[in-house]
């Protein structure tokens, strides 16, 4: 039995309640206020005609996440979302519903309006978020459209919107749109991958054969090799080795880009899969020719006949360095002249705080408890990104997607042994505290890994969230890294969630570890200031020992008062004009995942 649950896309007690005590109607049909004075003093009453505020959207998605709870996330529990009117002022609330196992969409004729031809239609909020949830594919419930509420189009006029709607949503088309990443990744949303190892397993012709269609990473790498040599300071003979050449993508666009820029140069070829190595040896023969040598061997511990000019190499991940790319390089650095070129240049990790019932569900259905500390390469589709973009309280929040750290070629700090190779893989452990601003109620089920690069100058790679379609626009080699986390972790509006993840090694293996805390900012006062405040309270002889209210619905103060700096249980972050401090107190907290990499780690 499937069971799906309708949840109205606001609470309607909460804008009752609100309405009676302003003295106004509550709010019942779409297109108009039911406040004379368009909604002022009724906080859930927003500034557009028919818009409300977030919180009763917020109470909303608070009941339906109850119900899951207490149904352990059943996937055969699933959410019908009822949009009858108003919908919330802030459209990025309704994102959240994105990230729910909404299957059903509930659409009442009340919802539609007159347009100016007399045919229905959906406001314009209510039509760009219809547009945008179709991207997880719900079925539509119409209700009511024998009525005869609207003049024209009978009946099958309300249908035939909605599949315009659908037709004309930018993830369908995008879906629908050759050579476009949606189109690409058709079957594979929601779907967890294992990453690769390129360095511990050798890659099969077909995984090859699916990285080498995307035409926008060797696009950029051309442009980059070409940059490169037009700004090539010396004349004469240039040296180019492609450190991981595969079956020979990057060797023939280093070809294209030596012939654009009209230099004499020679490429090397070197590779460690016996399986691509005969690729490369046919290529050679059939089109390459005296231009390329052929090196087989690891770049760890390969020699080169010369040192080169330009080492150009395609070893990074979906975080970026999670494919090991830092210790390929560290060895391959050893082929590079003092002066030479590394392509890419840089490359930096980014992370971001991700609500997913669907991939909370995909991670559980092993039994394996390795499941669940297991990064993952993930086409995200059913995800909402909780995090805001700076603000907080504190005001120390970083912006929605956060970097963690990054990694530069050639290194140059690194200490060396006399075949030019690091002594230990210590220089490439990292750690990053991330702070971001929870601006909306919502459940923490993990994080979104994403990498940025940088090739050679203004040229690079992006799957950053926020800007790959200006860096590099439907490319299909990477999809995002997914951090899963074994329990949910509730984040009420307005919160800081403090998230530490590493990158740790040993002899023989790299690993991640992640760990999250969330924070609720409340104010703080002094020995000093407690005085005053009470003298202008009126209030009696308080405990030094700080005090909070055992019950949110109490009428208590809800003010923290400390007896000295010494014994400030959190830090004051932020002054008010009124004086006030305000201090962040620790509300939950998950647990570290992959300690010591006993899930999950990259093979040296």
């Amino acid at each position: 039995m499937q069971l799906s649950v309708r949840i109205p896309i606001y609470d309607r007690s909460l804008m009752q309640l609100a309405a009676a005590a302003s003295g106004v109607a509550s709010p019942n049909s779409p297109g108009t206020s039911s406040s004379p004075n368009g909604g002022k003093g009724n906080p859930f009453i927003g500034s557009g005609a028919g818009e409300v505020s977030d919180q009763p959207s917020i109470a909303s998605w608070e009941m339906w996440d109850t119900i899951r709870t207490i149904c352990e996330y059943n996937v055969r529990l699933s959410l019908t979302l009822d949009l009858t009117p108003p919908l919330p002022a802030d459209l990025a609330v309704l994102r959240q519903w994105v990230a729910e196992p909404t299957r059903f969409l509930f659409l009442p004729v009340s919802t539609f309006i007159a347009n100016a031809k007399g045919y229905p239609v959906l406001p314009k909020p209510t039509q760009k978020f219809t547009r945008d949830i179709m991207k997880i594919q719900p079925n539509v419930i119409l209700s009511g459209t024998s009525s005869g509420r609207h003049a024209k189009g009978g009946e099958a006029a309300y249908s035939q919107y909605v599949r315009h709607l659908e037709k004309t949503s930018p993830s369908v088309k995008a879906a629908h749109t050759p050579g476009t990443v949606e189109n690409f990744a058709q079957g594979y949303q929601d779907y967890l991958q294992a990453p690769l190892q390129p360095l511990m397993d050798n890659l099969q012709s077909v995984t090859y054969q699916t990285f080498e269609q995307d035409p926008v990473k060797y696009r950029n790498y051309e442009e980059a090799i070409f940059r490169a040599l037009s700004e090539w300071p010396r004349p004469g003979r240039i040296v180019i080795c492609v450190a991981g050449a595969g079956r020979g993508p990057l060797v023939a666009r280093c070809l294209t880009a030596i012939e654009r820029a009209k230099k004499e140069a020679f490429v090397y070829a070197v590779e460690k899969n016996p399986n691509a190595l005969v690729t490369l040896q046919d290529r050679l023969r059939l089109e390459w020719g005296d231009k390329v040598k052929i090196l087989f061997g690891d770049m760890r511990t390969l020699e080169v006949p010369e040192q080169v000019d330009i080492l150009v190499s395609e070893l990074l991940g979906s975080f970026g360095d999670n494919e090991l790319s830092p210790e390929c390089l560290d060895g391959a650095m050893r082929f590079l002249k003092p002066d030479g070129i590394s392509i890419p240049a840089s490359y930096t990790a980014h992370l971001a705080p991700l609500s997913s019932s669907k991939l909370y569900n995909e991670t559980r259905v092993s039994k394996d408890e390795k499941a669940v500390e297991t990064p993952y390469v993930v086409m995200f589709q059913s995800i909402n990104i909780l995090s805001g973009d700076g603000g907080g309280v504190s005001g120390e929040c970083g912006p929605q997607v956060q970097e963690c750290w990054e990694f530069e070629h050639p290194r140059r700090d690194a200490v060396l042994n006399a075949q030019g190779l690091p002594f230990t893989n210590s220089h490439n452990t990292r750690f990053a505290k991330l702070t971001f601003h929870i601006p909306h109620a919502s459940v923490l089920h993990g994080f979104g890994g994403y990498f940025e690069a940088v090739l050679y100058g203004s040229v690079g790679l992006s799957i950053h969230p926020q800007r790959m379609d200006k860096i590099s626009k439907d490319m299909l080699s990477w999809f995002p890294l997914f951090f899963p986390l074994k329990e949910p972790l509730y984040l009420p509006s307005n919160c800081e969630l403090h998230v530490s993840i590493w990158r740790l090694t040993n002899e023989r293996h790299v690993w991640y570890e992640w760990h999250a805390e969330a924070f609720l900012p409340l104010p703080v006062l002094l020995d000093g200031e407690l005085s005053q405040e009470r003298r202008r309270k009126g209030t009696s002889s308080l405990s030094a020992t700080p005090s909070i209210a055992a019950s949110s619905l109490a009428d208590a103060d809800d003010t923290l008062f400390v007896s000295s700096p010494s014994r400030i249980m959190f830090e004051p972050l932020q002054e008010e004009p009124s004086g006030a401090r305000f201090g962040l107190i620790k509300i939950g907290q998950t647990a570290l995942h992959n300690p010591r990499g006993r899930s999950s780690w990259i093979g040296l």
